[in-house]
């Protein structure tokens, strides 16, 4: 009874991700608690489990570091667990997957594929919106007091289209959860004509990946754009390289889908404004928040300088960004309204706002978390469907290099959901390992 309770809150937590980011909390707490309550527990043992604990290990030495520092002042606990140290309770959603029964791992990849098409159906519906449609999940428990519009990109014939961002509310979020999905659309379809499916399997499949692909672009967030392109490639390389699937006349026969795609887009960026306005901002234009990753780039530097060991600490980055910024306007007394005008929050690339405030040993951490999911991915003997459904966890690490999508929780959550579900395989695998030497 137990495990069916547990199931059934893990599922409502990840298609929940696609809704609403209370919702899928409060569903993984639930699920998590059901879970300690399961009569089997697995036993976590892969280098990923490895990684992820000397990785959270670390962030509470710096805490513990800072809480002494400063004179054992709760205030500094209080701030650790306000900023960075908040979202510590998400990786539960990794652990909380593990408790899935081998033949529940097709249930997990439905389950996945429910979420994907949930976030390309909202985000299609959005496009045509002039409201956020996340008024209809948070009027159920609040009035709102205004009605808050989405960016106007424009007409195509008589439509209004707009910056299609789902249910979430940033396009920055909803980009970082359509990089997840994407490479499976692309890989899913590949699959199917691979394997000479039904020509309705293979339309249903390019509908799907045409949609995705036009909400994607609509929703222009850069960053996740070059993750999902990398993951793309990486799922590629490993179909030619590593299955041997893809042959030169496929290739071809891609390379034509591809010519044919990038042609619609040069024909509706040439008649129409609002791909116009889509476009551009691909290539640099019509974009002020370039200049500006580089003046906070520049600012984060002397933070990392200066701590390179437990970081400045968690909590304090907003409040020391503030300080190298005076300093560096100081500096550079030209370039001093610059340093004002841009965003404080975070440091615009994981890697550098870990390192700021955890230390280099947290930075060299996430690194080696991503070669423990390249090395699960290329050496794991890992089923296709599952691969395709992860490949956007690779690109997740190319994303933060303009972004700090490690501190979203909407996108970390989801992170986590699809780095269990591939460390399921790496259990399964690490099992067969001692077995053989065994």
């Amino acid at each position: 009874m137990f495990y069916r309770i547990y199931r059934s809150f893990l599922t409502l937590s990840i298609i929940s991700c696609a809704l609403s980011v209370s919702l899928s909390q409060l569903f993984l707490l639930l699920s998590f608690v059901f879970f300690l309550f399961l009569p089997e527990k697995p036993k976590l043992r892969s280098q990923l489990v490895k990684i992820l604990f000397l990785f959270y290990v670390w962030q509470l030495v710096t805490v513990l570091y800072h809480f002494a520092a400063s004179g054992f002042d709760f205030i500094t606990i209080k701030h650790a667990f306000r900023d960075e140290m908040k979202d510590i309770f998400l990786v539960t959603a990794f652990v909380t997957v593990q408790g899935i029964k081998p033949e529940d791992k097709k249930y997990l990849y439905k389950t996945f594929f429910i979420f994907a098409l949930i976030i390309v159906i909202t985000g299609f519906i959005s496009i045509f919106s002039m409201t956020r449609l996340s008024r209809l999940i948070s009027d159920l428990y609040k009035t709102s007091a205004s009605w808050p519009y989405q960016h106007h990109y424009g007409k195509i014939s008589n439509v209004n289209i707009y910056l299609p961002i789902g249910l979430m509310n940033t396009h920055l979020t909803f980009g970082g959860l359509l990089a997840f999905i994407f490479p499976g659309f692309v890989f899913r379809l590949y699959d199917s004509w691979y394997k000479k499916e039904s020509f309705s399997k293979i339309s249903i499949n390019a509908i799907l990946l045409l949609l995705v692909a036009i909400v994607f672009l609509f929703n222009n967030a850069r960053s996740s754009l070059l993750g999902a392109f990398v993951s793309t490639l990486f799922g590629i390389y490993v179909l030619i390289f590593i299955d041997k699937d893809i042959t030169k006349k496929m290739l071809k026969r891609i390379g034509i889908l591809i010519l044919l795609s990038l042609i619609l887009v040069f024909t509706g960026y040439k008649t129409t404004n609002a791909v116009k306005r889509v476009v551009d901002p691909l290539f640099g234009g019509e974009k002020h928040t370039d200049s500006g990753r580089t003046f906070i780039w520049d600012s984060t530097f002397p933070l990392i300088e200066k701590n390179p060991i437990f970081g400045i600490g968690s909590g304090n980055y907003q409040k020391e960004i503030e300080i190298s910024r005076k300093e560096k306007e100081k500096e550079h007394k030209e370039l001093s309204f610059f340093y004002e005008v841009t965003q404080r929050g975070h440091a615009h690339n994981d890697y550098f706002h870990l390192t700021a405030v955890f230390g280099v040993p947290q930075g060299i951490l996430y690194l080696l978390l991503f070669v423990g999911i390249l090395y699960t991915l290329l050496n794991g003997y890992i089923p296709k469907e599952t691969r395709f459904m992860t490949y956007g966890l690779v690109g997740f690490f190319f994303s933060g290099l303009l972004q700090c999508y490690f501190q979203d929780d909407e996108v970390l959550i989801v992170f986590y959901f699809l780095l269990g579900y591939l460390n399921i395989y790496a259990e399964s695998n690490h099992k067969n390992e001692l077995k053989l030497k065994g």
